[in-house]
This record gives C-alpha cells, sequence and structure tokens, in this order.
C-alpha cells in the first residue's frame, strides 16, 4: 500500500472523504463515528425483519417491497446524513490549502465538477436505455437516440456535477 496506509485505512479514508494524514484523531473520529452509526442500525436490523415477517403471512411480494423500501429508506434518510454531518463536525472532510494554492485549489474544482458532469450525464443515459430495453422491451437504438433519455441525462449530470462542486468548495479551507 502507499505510504505504509493498511488496506483498511485507505478504505476508511476513502469513505469518510478524509484528505491528508489519516493521523490518531482522524482514526478515532471515524471509529466513533462508525460505532454509532451501527448501533442506529441495530433496532432497524431487528424491527425490518420482524414487522416484514408478521406482514409476509398475508401478503409476501408486498411484505419483502416494503423491507427493502424500508432498508433504503433507513440508510439513505439517518444513517447517511447522520455520517456526513458527524464527519463534517470532527473536520474529517475538511480539505487545507494554503493561502497561496487556493486559486488553483478552485481551478481543480472546477475541472473535477465538470468530469463528473459529464461521468454521471453518461452513467444515467446508458442506464436509462438499458432499463428501457430491458423492462419496456424498446429497442436499444430507440432508447439511445431518446431526446427524452438524453435531456434527463443532461439535466442530472448538470445537476450532480454542480452539486458536487459545491460540496467541495465548502470543504476547502484555508490553512
Amino acid at each position: 500500500m502507499k505510504n505504509g496506509e493498511s488496506f483498511r485505512d485507505r478504505v476508511v479514508k476513502h469513505f469518510f472523504n478524509i484528505s491528508g494524514d489519516f493521523d490518531e484523531y482522524k482514526r478515532q473520529e471515524a471509529n466513533r463515528i462508525g460505532t454509532n452509526a451501527m448501533l442506529f442500525c441495530l433496532p432497524a436490523l431487528f424491527l425490518g425483519p420482524l414487522v416484514a415477517l408478521f406482514w409476509a403471512t398475508t401478503a409476501p411480494e408486498t411484505a419483502l417491497a416494503g423491507l427493502i423500501m424500508f432498508n433504503v429508506a433507513f440508510i439513505a434518510l439517518i444513517i447517511c446524513p447522520y455520517i456526513m454531518t458527524a464527519s463534517r463536525r470532527a473536520h474529517l472532510t475538511d480539505h487545507e490549502v494554503s493561502a497561496k494554492d487556493m486559486a488553483a485549489a478552485r481551478w481543480h474544482i472546477l475541472w473535477v465538477a465538470i468530469g463528473l458532469t459529464l461521468y454521471f450525464g453518461i452513467f444515467m443515459y446508458l442506464e436509462q436505455a438499458f432499463l428501457d430495453t430491458l423492462f419496456d422491451k424498446t429497442p436499444l437504438m430507440q432508447g439511445l437516440t431518446s431526446s427524452h433519455n438524453i435531456q434527463g441525462a443532461v439535466v442530472s449530470g448538470v445537476f450532480f456535477g454542480v452539486f458536487m462542486g459545491l460540496i467541495d468548495l465548502v470543504r476547502l479551507k484555508k490553512q
């Protein structure tokens, strides 16, 4: 691994978007946030399947769909916002740059945002065409040339790129 980091450290740094050295403070805060997130998950791990078990006696397909939707909503609406706000409060996501390098860092963020716009837009374009082919049984070329798919991909790509660029700009701090 680079700089003698273990694979676990690299994964934790990537997951929490930690820049710079992974010192003892950042390690402790990441462990604390991860432990708290796991403790939030424990009731959902027991209650969700228990409710689905009783629900499945009358409508098994609906119970499975409800359990899946509950898990997705729980992670998206409770766990992810907690991890993002806790890591922000602990200053794990701050990207410290010297005052003289601030302009270069902003240009770098702009180029990264443009790249993310293109990447996400192309991904959404291809995904929508593939899903239309898979579920609606439309020909692939019709999905690829659909103006609705192109417009949706452009809008979602621009939204994603702008949003990610703004997040990176907020994380930029003077050293």
